[in-house]
């Protein structure tokens, strides 16, 4: 079992994610969650193409990885 804490960040509530569960989850920072709620009431990660629903996610995500490499020149 994973244990995480849930945090108020300003007007927001996060849920801090520990290495284990960014390793077990197959995360990094930056990336996007998706949860879904089964009609059991359990919680289970959703792994989707996103950009599929949103034609600029793509580029965004790009990016995101690439803007440290951007902000050199």
């Amino acid at each position: 079992m994973i244990a995480l804490k849930v945090e108020k960040i300003g007007d927001r509530v996060a849920v801090v994610l520990t290495e284990e569960a960014l390793a077990a989850l197959n995360l990094a920072p930056g990336d996007t969650l998706h949860l879904e709620a089964g009609p059991d009431g359990a919680i289970r990660q959703v792994t989707r193409e996103t950009w599929v629903e949103d034609p600029h996610a793509r580029g965004r995500a790009f990016l995101r990885r690439y803007n440290k490499s951007f902000e050199r020149m």
